[in-house]
């Protein structure tokens, strides 16, 4: 984990080193959802993320975007007879490296660590409605491929579009947690929102 942490901060501080760098904040909706081929009727769960960035150019059409994001992620799912609204609340940091073909649109790519801070599953069995706050069942530590695009006008200002796709497992194995029959669950998810540069 120390080297992860080394390596997040090597890139956050590499971009200052860049042609022009700019600090700012961003925020959106969260459209996400889960993975599974064990749950029936997955719908996506609608949340939010906001947060920081630093904006570094290495070239006049390469930068570097590393941030901090609080993420609240999640799905909507049946299992059995119950119907849950399952939240997954994180500290994420994508790395992106954006390319700008033409001024003002960019595209971009790059990894995002994930942290978790808290989990709450919501489920109606038709007779009650029970909450669980359980993030022990979940693993603490969620990797995501970010891919996405960018609009900049009226100055700092721009409109994003981001899609997450998780490559690990969310969920822990072993009696306390998940059954060792259940199926990987991987974290997707868009993000729509603006971002403004300072």
């Amino acid at each position: 984990m120390k080297k992860i942490y080394g390596v997040l901060l090597f890139l956050f501080l590499s971009g200052t080193f860049g042609f022009g760098q700019s600090f700012g904040a961003k925020g959106g909706i969260n459209i996400s959802t889960v993975s599974s081929e064990s749950w029936d009727n997955t719908n996506s769960k609608v949340g939010f993320y906001a947060g920081l960035f630093l904006h570094a150019h290495v070239t006049t059409t390469f930068c570097i975007q590393p941030e901090l994001i609080y993420n609240s992620m999640g799905v909507k799912y049946e299992s059995g007879n119950s119907s849950h609204t399952l939240g997954l609340n994180y500290i994420a940091m994508p790395v992106m490296f954006q390319l700008e073909p033409i001024p003002n649109l960019y595209f971009e790519a790059g990894p995002q660590f994930s942290f978790l801070l808290g989990s709450r599953d919501k489920f109606d069995n038709g007779d009650k409605v029970v909450i669980e706050k359980d993030k022990e069942a979940f693993n603490q530590f969620d990797l995501n491929v970010a891919l996405g695009a960018g609009f900049r006008f009226n100055g700092n200002m721009a409109l994003t579009a981001r899609y997450l796709v998780g490559l690990t497992d969310i969920k822990k194995y072993g009696e306390t947690s998940w059954g060792n029959d259940d199926n990987e669950l991987r974290n997707n998810g868009l993000q729509i929102g603006l971002q403004y540069g300072f």
